[in-house]
């Protein structure tokens, strides 16, 4: 029986059982659009930001724009002329992350800077910087693009929110490592949204009446937090989904590389989205061609899904990746075990986590909102700038 967030029970709400890819969906939702999240995002710029401000000084006190300036191209390649242009552009991207922080009260949500921040360094010449410092400032920034890229994927301002199963199942086998244990949902049928509306709650919301649709986050602090149209499988989609399994779907190259070979040659897929004929049957580029035969869009009624704080599923199958070595990283470990190897961790228990633990040393607990503290290798194993 369905209880509201005081115990009355909720009457005529039918139960509603989530799927294992549909928690795992659930979770790095609820994951990405957290406040942690976005306060980690924060610290990460400012690293960033400290590592070019290095930069910027060394490349003054060298004197390099002496030599940088040229009759042709004026000072296009000088440290100044990066930045007057770039620079502000880096501060720009660390202030709307601070003002999404502080909106995060209203519950406003939105796209990062990331998107206009990668144009303006496109654009600009970075020759002024050594080939390593350039070759690490593109190292660092893509971390923090390829981060904060999963807000803006969820985001999609205007209702337009496309991400899709492949994309989920390609951020769990990324991140899945990260969670030993899913969060615990409850599906409310109680509370009802409908594409391209506000939805009435903040949060996760699963399709009603179709498994396939991947889950959507939605917010009711500004109107880019409306529900978009449920993309989900079509035709094609169900047939490689009953051909190659829910688990195999994305992750298995030689099952997809057949299907697809054989929905050309049977005249189901007539596009090879640029491929050139016989890329089909190469592992490498037969998923691509899948992945833009296979989805249809449409509006739907949604539910909410609630995570329960603090609680965790207790369903065996469900649970997440276990704790190996997953990427190359080391596993998560919860507070108190002892650290399996060198190096710099973070927890999502706390904003501005990252600290460096010598292997052997015990993993403290944090305490705070986010429930068990487990730390997470971090991306990022460069020392803080001095």
């Amino acid at each position: 029986m369905y209880t509201d967030l005081f115990g009355p029970p909720l009457t005529g709400c039918p139960p509603f059982a989530l799927s294992l890819h549909q928690k795992r969906q659930a979770t790095l939702l609820y994951h990405w659009m957290s406040l942690d999240y976005l306060k980690e995002l924060k610290a990460m710029i400012d690293r960033l930001i400290a590592g070019t401000d290095v930069l910027l000084d060394s490349a003054h006190e060298q004197g390099r724009d002496a030599v940088m300036t040229s009759p042709r191209w004026g000072v296009r390649d000088t440290s100044a002329n990066w930045s007057t242009h770039v620079y502000p552009a880096l501060e720009a991207f660390r202030e709307s992350t601070t003002w999404y922080i502080s909106a995060r009260v209203n519950e406003v949500y939105g796209c990062t800077g990331a998107n206009q921040c990668s144009r303006m360094i496109s654009e600009y010449s970075s020759i002024w910087m050594t080939p390593e410092e350039e070759e690490r400032f593109n190292e660092e920034f893509a971390k923090v693009d390829d981060y904060a890229g999963w807000i803006d994927s969820v985001c999609g301002a205007g209702g337009s929110k496309r991400i899709t199963d492949h994309m989920m199942s390609d951020a769990w086998q990324e991140f899945g490592h990260t969670f030993p244990r899913l969060p615990r949902f409850r599906v409310r049928t109680d509370i009802v949204g409908e594409s391209g509306r506000v939805p009435p709650r903040t949060g996760v919301y699963v399709a009603q009446d179709d498994p396939h649709a991947t889950l959507q986050y939605g917010w009711t602090g500004n109107s880019d937090g409306q529900l978009g149209r449920a993309m989900t499988l079509n035709k094609l989609g169900l047939r490689a989904l009953a051909a190659v399994g829910r688990e195999e779907l994305w992750g298995n190259r030689d099952a997809i590389t057949h299907f697809v070979s054989q929905a050309i040659a049977q005249g189901e897929i007539t596009d090879r989205n640029g491929f050139d004929p016989g890329d089909e049957d190469d592992p490498r580029y037969a998923r691509a061609i899948l992945t833009r035969q296979v989805y249809a869009q449409r509006p739907c009624t949604w539910y909410f899904v609630e995570m329960i704080d603090g609680e965790y599923d207790e369903d065996d199958k469900a649970v997440g990746n276990p704790l190996t070595v997953a990427n190359g990283h080391p596993p998560n470990v919860p507070a108190g075990q002892p650290c399996p190897a060198a190096g710099w961790w973070f927890s999502p228990a706390q904003a501005s986590s990252r600290r460096y633990f010598k292997e052997g040393e015990l993993m403290p607990a944090l305490g705070g909102d986010y429930g068990d503290t487990y730390w997470q290798w971090s991306p990022d194993q460069s020392a803080p700038q001095l």
